[in-house]
């Protein structure tokens, strides 16, 4: 087969982790790169070999040379971008979240409804290697019907800054930009069930906390303490037509004791954790087992589930196949995410 061309648009951090999967999969070849910043662009297109750069991406978009895209800018770019993507036949692997609102999402659902283009949403947990062992024990029924999760991502003070603390720009803060993963990999593995009703609260009490010494933090490029528009901390509790709930909480910023990044789902045979690391619970002759499977790596495994979401975007590129984070699943995340927010600014339960 021959290699698809990629391109990456928006060079900031995340976008790393596509490059190096892309220069690691034989079957994909960088070809450009495009970001505002010309200078970065330039930089990072010299570092994978890229030989064109771009600072508008209609540009990009009208290279007959490029086959995907990466789209790796602000949330708020994720819409509009996706959506010209498609249209100039490029095949689309987006960041989550898929984009800001449900009106966007919808957007981009009928923009790939009309074209033959491939949309590929960035859900990166669905494909780490410990998910997928999990997967396999489900398909083969070991925990039975998946009834109830709880999932929680605290940072004690993680607020990056920048794009991320901008509601324009971002959507949202630490819900729609790590609450996404959690409560995706929760409803995938649950076996996405309809979504029934949302109840939800969201606080921003803390602020950005620029004023701590003596404990250092992640800042984004454009850090500014002076900017913060997003929720320090929002909380959920999301009820499902099956009848399956999912319970969740996360923070940038919150008065803990140490960060906490904790994945359970349980079922009416067994359940099991998948962060902080892999751990299996069941009954086998009136016993309780505690299973600790044997793996190289317990947790959450970065580099390989990013290597395995970028393969399996080429493969399916190739093959013409469905992706399994296809657009679709992108609206019904933007569904909860959405009346999160709606719950907590009405104080009331959202009913989808």
């Amino acid at each position: 087969m021959n290699k698809v061309r990629v391109a990456i648009i928006g060079a900031g951090s995340i976008s790393e982790s596509h490059l190096n999967a892309y220069q690691n999969n034989p079957n994909a070849e960088i070809v450009a790169i495009c970001d505002l910043n010309e200078e970065r662009a330039k930089t990072v297109a010299q570092k994978y070999g890229a030989q064109k750069t771009y600072t508008d991406y209609q540009a990009l978009l009208a290279d007959p040379d490029v086959d995907a895209v990466s789209i790796c800018t602000w949330n708020n770019l994720h819409a509009e971008t996706s959506i010209a993507a498609v249209r100039a036949g490029k095949h689309v692997l987006v960041e989550k979240p898929l984009c800001r609102t449900v009106e966007e999402a919808h957007q981009i659902q009928q923009a790939v409804r009309e074209s033959k283009a491939i949309l590929q949403v960035g859900y990166v947990r669905r494909h780490d290697p410990n998910v997928e062992l999990l997967q396999n024990f489900i398909n083969n029924d070991e925990f039975g019907n998946l009834y109830y999760a709880k999932a929680s991502i605290l940072r004690r003070l993680g607020n990056p800054g920048g794009w991320f603390a901008d509601k324009e720009r971002s959507g949202g803060g630490p819900l729609i930009d790590i609450g996404v993963h959690v409560i995706d990999l929760c409803w995938f593995m649950m076996g996405k069930p309809k979504v029934k009703s949302v109840t939800g609260n969201v606080y921003q009490k803390l602020g950005n906390r620029a004023h701590i010494r003596n404990f250092s933090f992640y800042k984004a490029a454009d850090y500014d303490s002076s900017k913060n528009t997003v929720e320090d901390m929002a909380n959920a509790l999301i009820r499902f037509e099956n009848g399956a709930s999912l319970m969740v909480d996360v923070s940038f910023s919150l008065h803990a004791k140490e960060d906490e990044s904790t994945v359970k789902i349980f079922g009416e045979k067994g359940g099991f954790e998948i962060d902080p690391a892999l751990f299996i619970v069941t009954e086998k002759h009136d016993t309780i087992l505690n299973i600790q499977p044997q793996t190289d790596h317990k947790g959450f495994q970065f580099v390989a589930a990013f290597q395995n979401e970028i393969n399996n975007f080429i493969e399916n590129i190739q093959q013409g196949k469905e992706p399994n984070s296809p657009v679709e699943d992108g609206v019904e995340m933007m569904r909860m995410l959405n009346a999160i927010y709606e719950s907590a600014e009405k104080g009331v339960e959202i009913i989808l």
